[in-house]
């Protein structure tokens, strides 16, 4: 765990995968730690952490900010 960093994600490597379509790892998430300056009332605010995500298409680093959807019930509106 890097003590600067305000969320640390544990895991467990579980496979190496490696075709056609790229390569990458699949792990398990096994222990979730935050500080509490990204944790307004005991629950984690994203926009706090100030992550960063890889495009390995454009080569660029952009910031995740701004919550965007709800995980599965926004894709199950679109099967209706």
């Amino acid at each position: 765990m890097i003590n600067e960093f305000p969320l640390c994600l544990e895991c467990e490597f579980i496979e190496y995968q490696d075709n056609e379509y790229g390569c990458g790892v699949i792990g398990r998430v096994v222990n979730v730690t935050a500080d509490e300056r990204v944790m307004p009332d005991g629950k984690l605010d994203m926009s706090l952490v100030n992550a960063i995500a890889f495009d390995p298409y454009t080569h660029g680093y952009y910031r995740v900010t701004e919550r965007v959807g709800d995980a599965f019930q926004d894709g199950m509106k679109l099967n209706r």
